[in-house]
Parts: C-alpha cells; structure tokens; sequence
C-alpha cells in the first residue's frame, strides 16, 4: 500500500537543465493487452565482482519474512548481488533524505518514492535517466502506468505500486442506517447527511487538510489541472472553476458538519474508525491495508466500491498514490540497481511477489494475479474486490501531471485549508491563494507560467 502523503520538505531543490517539458507526466488513455517483460541481467554489469545494493523502501520492511524472501530470491537468481534494505518514511522524509545523500556524495542505489515526487527529483538532478536500462521491462506494464515515471519519453523509474481510485467503506452500518452505497457525488452528500442524522456521533469521512494528492485527483475527476505543460511553458489551474467546485463541495459538508475535521491516522481517527463513528474513506485500492493497520477488529465489515462520480455514468478517475522504484544519479551500481528494479517492478516473478506485501502491483503479471488472489485482510468476505479494482484501473484514463513544486502547493494548502475549515472560512480563498503562491514560485525559479 502508499501510506498517506506526508507533511513534505520545503527545501527547493536545485535546478539543472531539465525542461519544463521533461517533467510533464501524462498517464496514457488506454489499457493494452499484457506481455512478459524481458528484465534486464545484473550478471553482466556485475563482472567486477559481487555487489551490495543499498534499498531505501518502506514497503518491504527488513523484519518481514515475505519481503526477506523476495530479496533472498533476487540474491539466489543474481549471486553476485546482495539487496541491504533500509526502512525510510514516505515521499517526503525520502525525497529529503536523498537531496542531502544526494550533495553529500552518498546514496543509496534503489530509492521507493511516489509518483507525485519523481518530478522533483528529475529536476535536482537526484536521479538517473534509465530509459536504456530497464527497456526490456516496458512491456510488462501497462502504458498508463509505465507513463507515471516517464517524462518526455525518457524513464525516471519503474512503478512499483499504483492506487485505482475507490471509495472504502463500513458495509455493516451503511446496512444499518439503510444508506445506499453513493455511486455520485450528489449521493455522497446525501449518504452523509443521513448517516450524521442516524447517528450525530458519526460521520461518512473526515474531512483531512493534509491530502493535497486526493484533492488533486478529485479536482480532476471534475475536470480541472492542476498543474498543465505546452513543452514551454507551465499552466496552473488550482483556482479553475473545475477545481473550485470541488472546493465548495467539500466547504459545504464541513460547514454543515457532515464530515468530521480531523487529520487522517492520529489518534482520534483511529479511535473513531474503531468505534465506527467514521465510516468511509475516499482514497485508492490501498486504502483497507492502512484501515486494517489502525483497526485489525473491525475485519470483515467493510467494503470498497468506486470512486462516486461527478457525472452520472463516467466512471473515469486518475490514479492516486502508488510508488515507483528510482535510481539515484550517483548510485554506484546503476546497472545493478536498474535491473533490480526492472525485475520487482516489472518482472511476471518480481510483481507477483509485491502481491504478497498486500500491495496492488504496477507490473501486468501483479496485476493478473490480484484477480484469482484472496481479498484484503480488511474485507476477506468482498471475493471480488479485485474484480473491482481492476474495473476501476481500466476506467483510469484521466492523465493527471504533476509540476516541480508540488511539495511547495502543499506547504501553501494544507494549513491554510485546516484553518479555513476549523474557522470556516472560504475554501475557495485558500485555493486561489494556493494558486498565486504556486504560479509565484515557479516563476521565482524561472520559469514561464501562462494563464
């Protein structure tokens, strides 16, 4: 799973000579039919004699027997390479992290990171072009997802992981209440005024300041982009009406106190998700491994179902969250490091394994295998939850592109919003200041921003 975004770094980073262009991310429009990738060979870039492979990942934890076997399996079909896993946090402790290990001169060879921070990293010059390296591993994903970390055609990274976008929620007291599982997002609304009117303790979501990546992804599923490029010049439409509708949709269940304001995975969601008193979460496929994590007593209650929609009968979303395997600039085993993660990214052996580490793999034969696989701890009575989400991943077909300063968009989102919706404020406000504070640093970093 990708956990939450954490609160990010504000350290810019430095530029180099990396276009605008090359950092545009375009996730493809369609799904092809699935192939076996031919994974490149360490053996051949090892000739000067074994090497160890430093892991920074947060997904395959040292003390994990499942992920000891992938890495034992990599070392017994590459003798010569031994994979050293290091647990690290999420997108922005890592992208910090490898900045500093970056300018010191000592990096780890394969880094786990979220789409949304690759671009960054493109621009710092932290991390290598391996388009040449893994190209015999592009046929085993699927366009759509090879796209996440192919900038201008050159590949920055091999997916790992990818989020379809679904909406998680507690079956037995939906049930309970006689609330219909919402399908739009004018059923949510309507779910929400029903369940806080069943229960005045309780509350379909919380509404959470700190998820600028789902706030993204909502904004597009209404149409908006946030972040947009011509190859010369960047475009900014966090103020769109698109996006602003988004805004007041979500203003007017806070300030009607159908949602609950409240940080996700603090102490108090926990308990509230335990003690069902919240009910849903709007996320991705990731979702139930992270409720589980919080609230292992409340198995087989819930169910996932997709994302509610803006417009009855499109089903069309993006994906959100999910991670990739990138290769630092001064890694000194490249090679090595590339063709590791080509074969756990993309390899039918290496995707089926991730399945394993309760992850939705990016890798095709991952992915096939999640149809015939048992369904998440959370919900083991949903049997087709990945019939579900494979539906959902063949209906994300909106490309999503995230800018250089990301992380900036959220330091100037995520108190703001808080604020706004703890005093309520105007949303609207906070995304056109957002949106000026963007289009302001990009310009401070010289680039062109058109309207």
């Amino acid at each position: 799973m990708t956990p939450p975004t954490l609160r990010p770094s504000r350290r810019r980073p430095r530029r180099t000579m990396v276009s605008a262009a090359v950092l545009a991310v375009a996730l493809a429009a369609s799904l092809v039919a699935c192939s076996s990738a031919d994974t490149p060979s360490s053996d051949t870039a090892t000739a000067g004699g074994p090497v160890t492979l430093e892991f920074w990942t947060w997904s395959l934890k040292g003390t994990d027997a499942k992920a000891k076997a992938i890495v034992d399996k990599y070392h017994q079909l590459h003798p010569n390479v031994t994979i050293k896993l290091s647990e690290v946090g999420g997108t922005a402790e890592t992208a910090s992290k490898l900045l500093a290990a970056d300018q010191a001169g000592d990096t780890p060879d394969v880094v786990q990171l979220e789409y949304r921070g690759v671009p960054a990293l493109v621009v710092a010059g932290a991390v290598k072009d391996i388009t040449a390296d893994v190209a015999g591993a592009k046929a085993g994903v699927d366009p759509n997802i090879w796209a996440l970390t192919t900038f201008n055609n050159q590949v920055y990274g091999v997916p790992q992981d990818i989020g379809p976008m679904m909406l998680t929620y507690r079956k037995d007291l939906f049930d309970k209440y006689g609330v219909k599982v919402p399908a739009t997002w004018a059923e949510y609304a309507k779910a929400a005024e029903q369940i806080h009117k069943k229960d005045p303790d309780a509350y379909i979501a919380s509404f959470a300041a700190g998820q600028l990546e789902f706030f993204a992804a909502h904004a597009a599923q209404a149409g908006a982009k946030w972040w947009s490029n011509d190859g010369n010049a960047w475009k900014v439409g966090i103020d769109s009406e698109e996006s602003l509708k988004t805004a007041d949709f979500w203003q007017d269940l806070v300030e009607r106190d159908l949602v609950k304001v409240e940080p996700l995975l603090t102490p108090e969601w926990n308990a509230q998700v335990n003690d069902g008193k919240i009910l849903s979460w709007a996320a991705a496929s990731w979702a139930p491994s992270v409720i589980h994590s919080v609230a292992p007593d409340t198995a087989g209650k819930w169910e996932s179902a997709p994302l509610p929609q803006w417009t009855p009968g499109d089903p069309a979303v993006p994906f959100l969250g999910g991670s990739a395997y990138v290769v630092p600039a001064k890694s000194e085993h490249a090679k090595e490091a590339a063709a590791f993660a080509a074969w756990l990214g993309a390899s039918d052996e290496g995707s089926k394994l991730l399945l394993g580490l309760d992850l939705f793999p990016g890798g095709n034969a991952g992915r096939q295998a999640t149809l015939t696989h048992e369904p998440p701890q959370l919900m083991p009575q949903q049997k087709d939850f990945y019939q579900v989400a494979d539906q959902v991943i063949k209906n994300t077909t909106i490309p999503v592109t995230w800018g250089p300063n990301v992380n900036m968009a959220q330091g100037a989102l995520e108190d703001a919003l808080n604020k706004a919706a703890l005093g309520k404020t105007s949303f609207r406000d906070v995304y056109k200041a957002t949106q000026q504070a963007v289009v302001a640093d990009l310009q401070k970093s010289g680039y062109t921003v058109t309207k």
